[in-house]
């Protein structure tokens, strides 16, 4: 009996502690490689659209949006269009743009979250996830028994129509996978990733995040103006400022800011968010970092396009270092010629006139240049528009009449070998200098002006050199007031002392071929914005 009890207290303890069953939890977690518990703090840019999970080798596509390179092979393979791709399959050997910066931003992200850097999908795990995200239609037409032949004829015929009949993809199906996603503009995400990396302060994340900006700044002008906001200005504007950063770095966020000002729009916002200042001392120390110079004045060039923004880039101090960069032999013809150009631009203002003209050697800097022979052509012609501009102002035709410019022009337009093409600018600075100034008269009979002035008036192609011509040669002579007072005069009373017989005889020949011009002279040149096509090769 006593053995019936042990053997019941046995079934007892049996029946009253059953083995737990084995906890499911980690199992489904380590299934899915690509999904850690944290997936809800990634943030989206660095989410594939198709795969779901962090890119360990993002790309752009020609429709501005990121995925997975394997993602997109695997649409290549398939001929179907990544969602977003405007329903347009890529090729197998389609372009596609490596997204630096955000590959960069992900590395980074995972290292401070402690996990190492993403690995890329396999090539049958991208397949799948494309098959999963863009649905193929079902064939029309196939029956339960076609799909469970078991010959191998008939299972290749199956695998032939299904791969012929997606990539016949309809374009209402196209627009149900493109209205599941939100829409999101890349320029967001190339700009935050920039002023991230500014912030930041890692030299490497900042390089790669600077040259893809400068890429994405190239791309359209919609772009441009999307990227042109103050928070990513403020930070080129450190990139610029900060000598710690490297030479690419700084010529990258240069050439950046330069892309930006192609459009009008952005002219203004760039100026108020501080970055002439930048701008001014990267061109000032071109020596150290000539790319990043040579970006820094085509950006003053196209910030000086607006004539808003002309007295302000003046008074903020441009004008010594571009003037420097100009007339300065060392520097790149690219960087020269832009330097020219901004000069220009900002010499059609007056504040910048009287700057120009008070500027210690400025006059004599700009007349060695433009009448230097073995400078390149478009240098010595900026030069020349400069001076005319210059001229317009009292202080500057005082300056240039100092420094020697009437017998500079006389030379040029004399005996230079390339008086053709500056002849049209050395006659208007002429003209300009001969405007209300009395000592116009004596320099330029010294210099002996009169021989080119006459026969340009006489050969010339009419137009408004010609004219120009004209009235400083009447003003050289002496012959009334060259806006047009006493040329008829003179005239009348010449054709009176040769009636006479009394007269005809003593009046030099210059004077009598000068009186004989008839035409009234062209008021005004013509459009400032016309040199920008004759100056830029």
């Amino acid at each position: 009996m006593g053995a019936a009890r042990a053997r019941r207290w046995k079934l007892l303890s049996f029946h009253s502690k059953p083995p737990p069953p084995p906890p499911p939890p980690p199992a489904p977690a380590l299934s899915l490689p690509g999904k850690e518990e944290e997936e809800e703090d990634v943030p989206r840019e660095f989410l594939c659209p198709i795969l779901g999970a962090p890119m360990a080798d993002p790309v752009i596509l020609s429709s501005g949006r990121t995925y997975e390179r394997a993602c997109v092979r695997a649409c290549a393979e398939l001929s179907v269009s990544p969602p977003g791709a405007e329903g347009e399959p890529p090729s197998p050997g389609g372009v596609v743009i490596p997204n630096d910066a955000l590959r960069a931003a992900i590395r980074t992200w995972r290292a401070r979250s402690g996990h190492t850097p993403p690995a890329a999908p396999s090539a049958a795990a991208a397949r799948e996830a494309v098959l999963r995200t863009v649905p193929t239609p079902r064939p029309p037409g196939r029956s339960s028994s076609n799909l469970s032949c078991s010959s191998r004829a008939s299972a290749a015929s199956t695998s032939s129509s299904s791969s012929q009949s997606s990539s016949d993809i309809t374009t209402v199906e196209l627009d149900m996978v493109r209205a599941k996603e939100v829409p999101k503009e890349p320029e967001e995400d190339v700009g935050q990733v920039a002023v991230k990396a500014v912030e930041s302060g890692e030299e490497w994340e900042l390089e790669a995040a600077m040259a893809a900006l400068r890429q994405a700044t190239r791309e359209s002008a919609t772009r441009r103006r999307v990227l042109c906001v103050p928070r990513l200005l403020a930070a080129l504007r450190r990139v610029l400022l900060s000598a710690r950063h490297s030479n690419a770095a700084r010529a990258d966020a240069a050439a950046a800011l330069a892309n930006l000002c192609l459009e009008p729009e952005n002219r203004v916002s760039i100026v108020r968010a501080g970055a002439v200042p930048a701008l001014i001392e990267v061109v000032g120390s071109g020596a150290g970092a000539p790319e990043a110079c040579e970006h820094a004045a085509g950006a003053l060039f196209g910030l000086a396009l607006h004539e808003g923004n002309r007295a302000a880039i003046g008074v903020l101090g441009a004008v010594p270092p571009l003037l420097s960069l100009l007339t300065t032999g060392g520097h790149a013809p690219r960087a020269r010629r832009d330097a020219g150009m901004a000069l220009y631009h900002l010499s059609l203002a007056a504040v910048n006139q009287s700057k120009l003209a008070r500027a210690p050697g400025a006059a004599k800097k700009l007349l060695s240049i433009a009448s230097d022979s073995t400078e390149p052509l478009p240098v010595r012609r900026l030069a020349l528009m400069v001076i005319c501009n210059v001229a317009a102002c009292v202080e500057g035709r005082t300056a240039l009449m100092d420094a020697g410019a009437v017998a500079t022009f006389t030379a040029i337009l004399s005996d230079d070998p390339h008086r053709s093409e500056l002849e049209e600018w050395c006659v208007a600075a002429l003209y300009d200098m001969s405007m209300g100034s009395p000592r116009f008269r004596g320099l330029a009979r010294a210099a002996g002006a009169d021989r080119p002035l006459i026969l340009i008036a006489e050969q010339a192609e009419p137009g408004a050199h010609k004219d120009m011509a004209r009235k400083a040669l009447r003003a050289m002579l002496g012959l009334g007031d060259i806006n047009g007072g006493g040329l008829h005069d003179f005239s009348n009373s010449e054709r009176n002392d040769d009636d006479s017989g009394t007269m005809a005889s003593s009046a030099p020949v210059r004077r009598r071929r000068a009186a004989s011009w008839g035409a009234p002279p062209a008021s005004k040149l013509q459009n400032s914005h016309h040199w920008r096509s004759v100056c830029i090769d």
